[in-house]
């Protein structure tokens, strides 16, 4: 009877333990089984954000690559033929190719596309940007002499017209909002031969005793805002015109034959006798803000003359040239001229106003707002 219970004992605790030992076996497989799952989930996981790494880091060296082409274009304002590569210091590279598109006015219209791929080049991504090439003077000035507020009697001015400032074989020497006196002896215009050859005095075109169509005096079509006509920028934003310029100075000493782009002078501009301001190739936009401009004798300058009086200055502001002192190509004021008897001697050249447009150093590039997307 014993013996029997002893069998019976042990063949039970056999199958508990072969119980325990197959739910053991069974727990270890499904924790193999979860193990393996989660180890292939994270690994499908960090695939997942290696690639998302991978695809930010290729857009981010596509958007280094646009950045460069617009920094590229500021500095040259054409596109060089090739494509241009370029590495990041995180071994990323980007490939910069671009479209250009001429537009009336001197302006360009430049299609950058950029092709950013990560270190590993696993990744790639590209972006494409326009950007505007446009020269900082909108409309080339029709007149040697556009003056706001007329041309006081009390001074004088000689000036070479635009011969097609009318219109072909039309010239035009005079704009104004206001009637101008040629009450003075001093008050005229020639064609350049005459000028050329020292006779403008004499061989006018208009003078005191006769004015004629050169002269645009009262003109209902003269611009209110001459600084929104001239650089596309309202008068009460000229900071921005400012902010613009290549060299912003207090007094035109530094002024020579080297000078280029757009200067500003804050403040009056005394010009030292035989001094060349800019060159028939490279002429120069001088804004004279809130100051009197003198030349001392034989000051040449080629380029745009600007005297910019702001609405909220009560100085009495004016240009005064003194013997064979003159700008080549145009001189425009938006307050009246003559108020201190000065002298304003202009002769139009029609290729140095049109370099006023061309040159490189006289353009601006912006980015065309709505023109940036990736894919």
């Amino acid at each position: 009877m014993n013996k029997r219970l002893t069998i019976n004992s042990f063949g039970l605790q056999n199958k508990k333990g072969a119980a325990i030992l197959l739910t053991v076996v069974l727990l270890l497989i499904m924790v193999t089984l979860v193990t393996l799952y989660t180890g292939k989930i994270q690994l499908f996981e960090h695939q997942i954000l290696v690639n998302t790494q991978n695809q930010e880091w290729a857009q981010t060296s596509a958007k280094a690559g646009v950045n460069r082409g617009l920094a590229m274009l500021s500095v040259n304002k054409v596109w060089p033929d090739e494509e241009v590569l370029g590495n990041l210091e995180d071994n990323s590279t980007f490939t910069l190719s671009a479209n250009s598109e001429y537009l009336p006015g001197s302006r360009t219209l430049v299609t950058i596309k950029a092709i950013g791929k990560s270190a590993d080049n696993l990744a790639k991504a590209t972006v494409i940007e326009q950007a505007l090439v446009y020269p900082l003077l909108l409309n080339q000035p029709p007149a040697p002499l556009i003056i706001k507020h007329g041309f006081s009697s009390a001074g004088e001015f000689e000036v070479v017209p635009n011969p097609n400032g009318l219109g072909l074989a039309s010239p035009l020497s005079l704009w104004s909002d206001t009637i101008v006196s040629l009450s003075g002896t001093n008050h005229h215009s020639c064609i350049l031969s005459e000028f050329n050859e020292g006779n403008c005095s004499i061989n006018t075109y208009s003078d005191h005793s006769e004015k004629l169509i050169d002269i645009t005096d009262g003109s209902a079509s003269f611009p209110t805002d001459l600084v929104s006509y001239l650089f596309n920028t309202p008068s009460s934003e000229w900071t921005q015109l400012e902010q613009q310029s290549d060299f912003v100075l207090t007094d035109c000493d530094a002024l020579d034959n080297g000078s280029w782009g757009v200067i500003w002078i804050d403040g009056d501009c005394e010009v030292s006798a035989s001094t060349q301001i800019g060159s028939d190739s490279e002429p120069i936009i001088l804004v004279i803000f809130d100051g009197n401009v003198e030349f001392h004798d034989d000051v040449v300058m080629y380029g745009l003359l600007f005297s910019y009086k702001p609405v909220d200055s009560i100085k009495v502001l004016d240009i005064d040239m003194h013997t064979d002192s003159l700008v080549y190509g145009a001189v425009i004021s938006n307050h009246q001229l003559g108020t201190k008897s000065g002298l304003t001697r202009v002769v139009f050249l029609a290729d140095v106003i049109q370099k006023l447009q061309d040159s490189k150093r006289l353009q601006r590039v912006a980015r065309v707002p709505g023109s940036w997307h990736d894919f």
